[in-house]
C-alpha cells in the first residue's frame, strides 16, 4: 500500500491529467511538451534560431568538391515565470469519512474541486489572455460585431480567409473555440450550406468526435468561460473568479493548433491525517497550482478573434 506521501504524488499526476482532458483548452498543453518545468513558478521555454540560405559553390572535380553555405542552429532556453499562483485548503472531520459512507474522501473532494472550480478557471484564464493579447496587438483579424443567423457563416469564413490572405496558414491546422450560444447559430447556418461534418479531435490521451465547419474543428465552451477579462479573487474576502467590469463576450477564437503554449502544474498537494494535523481533528488537504499561457508575438496575427459589439 502506498503511504500518504505516495498517494499525494499519484493524485497530483491524476489531477494534472484530468485538467488536460476535461478543460476545453486542454489541447493547448500539448504545445508545452518541450518546456522544462524547473519547479514552483519557474519554467524554461526553448527558442530555436536558424540562419538563412547561401549560394552553393560548384566543384571542379574529386579534389575540389562542391560546397554548401555554412548555416548555424542556435537552441537556447529562456526563463519564464508562471503568472497564476493559485491555492485552496480543505478540512473535514476525522469521522466524516465514516458518517458520509466514504463519499467525503480526498480523491473525491479533489476530483469534484478540479471539475467544478479548477478547470473552468483554467479555460477562462486562457481564453481571456489570448483575447487580450490579440486586442493589444491591434490585429486586422480582430472584429467587434454582433452576429445573426443570416450573417454568422459569412463572418466566420470571411475572417478566416482574411487572416489566411496575410499569413498563409492552412485551415487543416486551425481550431475554433466559441460559446454554445454562438455555436448554435453557426451550426444551423453550416447545415444549410452543407458545410457541417464530423471530425476526430485529439486532446491529451483522448480522441473524440467534434463537428467541423469547412474542415475546422469546433470546440463549444460554456459562455461564462469566454469573456475578454476576468477578476481572479485572491481569497481574502472572495474565492474563485468572475468577469471583470467592462468585459466583453467572445464570439470565437480561431487559431493554429501549434500556437498557444499552455502549462498547468499541481506543484504541491499536501495531505495531513488527523493524527498529524495539530490544528484540529481533521483531514487537511492543501492544494497549489501554477499555470499560465504564452503566445509568440510575431504569430499573433494568425489568431482570429471576434467579440460582441455590445
Amino acid at each position: 500500500m502506498p503511504n500518504i506521501l505516495e498517494y499525494a504524488e499519484i493524485w497530483t499526476g491524476a489531477l494534472d491529467q484530468q485538467a488536460v482532458q476535461v478543460a476545453t483548452s486542454g489541447w493547448m498543453e500539448a504545445n508545452a511538451a518541450q518546456i522544462q518545468y524547473v519547479g514552483g513558478k519557474k519554467v524554461k521555454v526553448p527558442t530555436m534560431l536558424t540562419t538563412g540560405l547561401g549560394d552553393y559553390t560548384r566543384g571542379t572535380g574529386a579534389a575540389n568538391r562542391g560546397k554548401y553555405a555554412k548555416g548555424t542552429v542556435e537552441l537556447k532556453y529562456e526563463d519564464y515565470e508562471l503568472e497564476a499562483d493559485r491555492s485552496a485548503e480543505f478540512a473535514f472531520d476525522r469521522h466524516d469519512v465514516d458518517e458520509t459512507a466514504f463519499i467525503v474522501q480526498a480523491p473525491t473532494v479533489m476530483g469534484v474541486f478540479q471539475r467544478e472550480n479548477v478547470v473552468p478557471e483554467l479555460d477562462a484564464y486562457r481564453y481571456s489572455k489570448i483575447a487580450q493579447l490579440v486586442m493589444a496587438l491591434g490585429s486586422a483579424a480582430f472584429k467587434s460585431e454582433n452576429l445573426t443567423d443570416a450573417t454568422i457563416l459569412e463572418a466566420f469564413l470571411g475572417q478566416i480567409r482574411a487572416m489566411q490572405n496575410k499569413t498563409g496558414v492552412g485551415t487543416d491546422n486551425l481550431v475554433a473555440t466559441m460559446p454554445f450560444s454562438v455555436w448554435s447559430l453557426l451550426e444551423i447556418a453550416a447545415k444549410k450550406a452543407m458545410q457541417l461534418l464530423p471530425q476526430t479531435f485529439t486532446q491529451g490521451n483522448l480522441q473524440f468526435e467534434v463537428n467541423s465547419v469547412n474542415g475546422i474543428p469546433i470546440i463549444p465552451v460554456v459562455e461564462s468561460r469566454m469573456k475578454t477579462a476576468y477578476t481572479f479573487h485572491d481569497g481574502t474576502t472572495k474565492l474563485g473568479f468572475e468577469p471583470a467590469t467592462g468585459a466583453k463576450s467572445i464570439n470565437w477564437i480561431i487559431q493554429p493548433r501549434h500556437l498557444p503554449i499552455a502549462i498547468s502544474k499541481t506543484d504541491n498537494l499536501k495531505i495531513f491525517t488527523p493524527d498529524i494535523n495539530q490544528a484540529g481533528d481533521d483531514w487537511l488537504i492543501q492544494y497549489r497550482k501554477y499555470h499560465d499561457l504564452w503566445m509568440l508575438n510575431n504569430q499573433l496575427d494568425q489568431v482570429v478573434l471576434s467579440v460582441k459589439a455590445s
